[in-house]
């Protein structure tokens, strides 16, 4: 299984190297598919599921990232851009099927035709959304602000409080698929509302000390 996962993961860098993103951009979105394959191995494991569809299924979910024309068809065009790479390997038509089907489904729920529900899908899609709340999300989004026009403190404070109120609307129910996913889910909910209020913190007191002791 290791000389299949390392052979997927290959196949990936290369096909996201061909688009004409920047580097950036392509060392970004292999390494959350990375994170995201060791979060679905994880719940697969915790939720009893096939691990060789998920891992799979979470290592190609964003194949197909810079090629898609609307954000929200990626999984689909993952999927297509999938099939003929799984029909090189080792692999029976049910289990490429059931991975093409947890690709294609984990932005929106739709593959685009009738298809069982599986656990397996439904897994990839919460390792997805597990791993854009992770740290590395947080360091990905400040490098990104950082090619913008500077803001004043008060700007910056603003949209961090605008993203933690988003942040704390998510607690409010169960937003995942599984039980495990919604667990850590939360905890990296939470992890961001820690590091975003620090951030606040830290912003406020970037300024000249007032001495008031007489």
């Amino acid at each position: 299984m290791q000389k299949l996962i390392n052979k997927t993961q290959e196949f990936l860098y290369d096909v996201l190297s061909q688009s004409e993103y920047d580097q950036h951009e392509i060392d970004y979105r292999f390494e959350h598919s990375l994170r995201v394959a060791n979060i679905g191995l994880d719940l697969a494991v915790k939720e009893n599921a096939n691990k060789k569809i998920v891992v799979l299924g979470c290592l190609l979910h964003d194949l197909g990232k810079f090629e898609s024309e609307k954000g929200i068809d990626h999984g689909r065009v993952s999927a297509e851009l999938a099939k003929p790479y799984l029909r090189t390997l080792n692999l029976s038509n049910k289990e490429i099927e059931d991975i093409c089907f947890s690709i294609a489904t984990h932005v929106d729920g739709k593959a685009g035709y009738e298809y069982e529900d599986i656990i397996e899908a439904k897994i990839v899609t919460d390792a997805d959304n597990i791993d854009r709340f992770s740290s590395s999300k947080i360091l990905q989004t400040r490098l990104w602000e950082l090619k913008d026009v500077p803001k004043s403190k008060t700007e910056k404070i603003e949209d961090l409080q605008n993203h933690i109120n988003k942040l704390e609307e998510f607690l409010v129910k169960d937003r995942l698929e599984t039980p495990s996913g919604n667990c850590l889910f939360k905890d990296k909910v939470d992890m961001q509302l820690h590091f975003y209020s620090s951030l606040i913190l830290d912003l406020k007191i970037t300024a000249t000390p007032q001495w008031s002791f007489e």
